[in-house]
């Protein structure tokens, strides 16, 4: 039997419709944080899921979601700095601002 076409992230159960893993993710998130504080900056590390579906940007198997990674994410900024939460939030959006609201 073949496998799905379609891959589901290990958090949340949904197909991944933005195959972007998170340590391609962490690297652009780092990029925009580091402008509001360095050290938050440097505290975003991405981290390998295995998965089959391809990272569009370094090919690498993963298997969690974008948006389950940026919620992680925006949570973790929204308790240290607000001003760096909203502008992360503007830029990583996956559909967080849904759920949020």
């Amino acid at each position: 039997m073949a496998g799905s076409p379609f891959n589901r992230c290990v958090e949340c159960d949904d197909i991944i419709t933005n195959p972007l893993c998170s340590n391609c993710l962490a690297e652009r998130m780092v990029a925009t944080i580091r402008h509001h504080d360095v050290k938050l900056a440097d505290a975003i590390k991405g981290f390998k899921v295995d998965g089959e579906t391809k990272c569009i940007l370094c090919g690498e198997g993963m298997g969690l979601c974008a948006h389950c990674f940026s919620m992680d994410i925006y949570r973790f900024l929204a308790e240290r700095n607000t001003a760096a939460a909203e502008d992360f939030l503007s830029q990583f959006d996956f559909d967080l601002r849904k759920e949020l609201i």
